[in-house]
């Protein structure tokens, strides 16, 4: 991503300081791609072959560390190693095909990216566009990677259909990342677009500091472009909100806006990772995942919580639709909110005990363990090991029976749940009994 105050020469001679919260962005974007290549590709007799990763506002590739003193590699550097990675870890001769599509408005920066980020990185046969076959040996053979690479100087809104128009002629599986210079440069009908596609997702960064000074002013002059842009005509009353400081404005506005996406933007499974400054409660920007399948989701929440902590943490219970008012989160925010003396894995099984113990409770006859998971998965900030967990403490303590095949069986942790298994209460005991072990 590049604004007014990032700035890249074609040369390479000048390039911007990369900030803390942009480093944070940029590992776990690096270790989801990573994933997704692993899972997708890698797992089955025969994963997904075919990607098309297109990266929306790809920069200049590269940037000053000031902690390290290095220069630190950009998101198109990151998406191509990720995909290696991903790739190396599977271990799979069959072909991995990949076509990365880079897109950047201001020549000079996909300059600097194309024969200088390129080139730095060790990448620099693929600025010539063409497709590149790297072979490798495994020890059960050799497997081949063809990777190609395309460089569009050009507004991503106008690209958005070809970009989709090229992952619909691969097929195979498709993911944008969109990190905007603003709001108003992807608008509502390109994410409809996006999401039309069978299998993609997208990862968008939204940044509140460029809406926070105009949200409320009832005389801010953009307000019309900012609906047609997004199309909020009935969303974020201004009403609820005042200057988007507080932590309980900032939970309203963003509800309002996962309600925005899943409502006019077709978005089926979506999560946020709030990024935050340090010894700070304010968001600085939301990293927003939207997919269609659960198990995307549930990548991309492993990869996240390796980047959970004090500086870049998640607000707990701010998941779902987002009917709540503002003045709820400023109510009873000592609740929703992350406590900095628990326990992240603490809090967050207790939260996740609260989705599961009901549902659990409410199917008598049982639940399949998949079904449990797509009904609250966008509800917690809890990974498919968590759900694991707990489900494996509730078994421990005879308030549910696991059965797998018609047989109840015993989860440890070397014996996994599988989708298929059914989760159902337990006619020993009453469910809920757990729950005040479970929170002390």
């Amino acid at each position: 991503m590049s604004n007014s105050d990032t700035k890249w020469s074609a040369d390479g001679t000048n390039i911007p300081n990369i900030e803390p919260h942009t480093k944070t962005k940029h590992l776990l974007i690096e270790q989801y791609v990573t994933d997704l290549i692993y899972t997708l590709y890698g797992t089955g007799k025969r994963g997904v072959t075919n990607f098309t990763i297109v990266d929306g506002f790809s920069g200049g590739g590269i940037y000053n560390d000031r902690e390290s003193h290095n220069i630190w590699h950009g998101s198109p550097i990151r998406l191509i190693n990720a995909v290696r990675k991903g790739y190396l870890k599977s271990q799979r001769t069959y072909p991995l095909n990949v076509k990365f599509i880079f897109i950047e408005r201001n020549k000079e920066h996909l300059k600097c990216l194309k024969n200088v980020g390129m080139s730095q990185a060790e990448f620099g046969q693929l600025s010539d566009e063409e497709p590149h076959t790297f072979t490798t040996e495994f020890p059960k053979g050799i497997g081949e990677r063809i990777e190609q690479c395309e460089f569009i100087s050009d507004e991503f809104e106008n690209k958005v259909n070809y970009c989709v128009f090229q992952a619909e002629q691969r097929k195979g599986h498709s993911l944008f990342f969109l990190d905007p210079y603003g709001w108003s440069d992807v608008s509502m009908e390109s994410f409809r677009t996006i999401n039309r596609l069978n299998k993609s997702e997208i990862i968008y960064t939204f940044m509140i500091n460029f809406i926070k000074r105009f949200i409320y002013d009832p005389k801010w002059t953009g307000r019309t472009t900012f609906e047609q842009i997004l199309e909020t005509d009935g969303y974020f009353d201004i009403n609820h909100f005042q200057t988007l400081d507080t932590f309980g404005e900032q939970a309203g506005f963003r509800n309002e806006l996962i309600r925005l996406f899943r409502d006019k933007g077709n978005a089926k499974k979506i999560i946020t990772f709030a990024m935050m400054p340090r010894n700070e409660e304010r968001v600085l920007y939301y990293l927003i995942h939207i997919c269609s399948h659960l198990r995307a989701l549930e990548v991309m929440k492993d990869g996240s919580w390796n980047f959970n902590n004090l500086d870049y943490q998640y607000h707990y219970d701010i998941y779902g639709y987002g009917f709540k008012t503002a003045a709820y989160y400023e109510e009873h925010q000592l609740d929703i909110k992350l406590d900095i003396n628990q326990d992240s894995e603490t809090a967050c099984i207790n939260k996740l005990s609260k989705d599961i113990d009901y549902l659990i409770n409410n199917n008598p006859d049982g639940i399949l363990f998949k079904t449990l998971c797509a009904q609250t998965m966008e509800l917690n900030p809890a990974t498919r090991k968590h759900y694991c967990k707990y489900l494996q403490l509730l078994q421990d303590a005879k308030e549910i029976e696991i059965v797998r095949k018609g047989k109840r069986i015993k989860i440890t942790e070397k014996t996994k749940l599988e989708n298929s298994d059914i989760i159902r209460r337990s006619h020993q005991q009453t469910l809920f009994a757990l729950r005040p072990f479970i929170q002390r």
